[in-house]
C-alpha cells in the first residue's frame, strides 16, 4: 500500500455545466447540469503534508431538476503528476439527492491541467451497480494547487 500523503492538492471547479451518464436499477440515462467540485488532500501552506486534511465534495445539479451530491468524501489512494495531475482512486463518499440511491459509494477522479483548462474526469459507483460518470472541461480556479511533499524539510 502507498504513502497516505505522497503528494498534496486543492482542487476547485465551480458552476460549470456537465453531462453525466447515470445508471439506476440498470438504467442508464443523461443528465446536463451545473456542477461543483471541491478536493483537498494532505494540503498545507508549507512544503509539508498534513495527512489530516482528507475531503472532497461533488455537487451536480442545484436546478429545478436532477440533484445528486456526494459529500463526506474520503480519500483512497491519491496521486500527483507534477504541478499538473492529480487523482484519486477507491475514495468514499455518500450520495444524497434526487437521483441515485442514497448511501455510500466509492469514488475515483482525476483533474488534469493544461493552461488554464482543466479536464475532470469522475466516476462513483456503490455495490448495487448504481453509478455517476462524467468528463468536463472547466476554467483552473486561481486557489488550485497540485504538488510535492517535501517530508525532509526541517527534518
Amino acid at each position: 500500500m502507498g504513502l497516505t500523503c505522497p503528494c498534496k492538492y486543492r482542487l476547485g471547479i465551480e458552476a460549470t455545466e456537465a453531462t453525466a451518464t447515470v445508471v439506476v436499477d440498470g438504467e442508464e440515462s443523461m443528465l446536463t447540469e451545473s456542477i461543483n467540485f471541491s478536493a483537498v488532500q494532505c494540503f498545507t501552506g508549507g512544503p509539508n503534508c498534513n495527512p489530516a486534511v482528507n475531503n472532497f465534495t461533488i455537487n451536480f445539479g442545484g436546478r429545478p431538476g436532477s440533484t445528486i451530491n456526494f459529500t463526506m468524501g474520503r480519500r483512497g489512494m491519491i496521486s500527483c503528476t507534477g504541478n499538473t495531475v492529480a487523482t484519486m482512486t477507491n475514495g468514499t463518499a455518500r450520495a444524497a439527492g434526487n437521483v441515485l440511491p442514497m448511501g455510500d459509494y466509492t469514488v475515483n477522479f482525476s483533474y488534469t491541467i493544461s493552461g488554464d483548462t482543466a479536464t475532470v474526469v469522475i466516476s462513483a459507483f456503490n455495490e448495487d451497480g448504481d453509478s455517476f460518470d462524467t468528463t468536463f472541461e472547466a476554467d483552473v480556479t486561481p486557489q488550485t494547487f497540485i504538488g510535492a511533499c517535501d517530508e525532509t524539510v526541517g527534518g
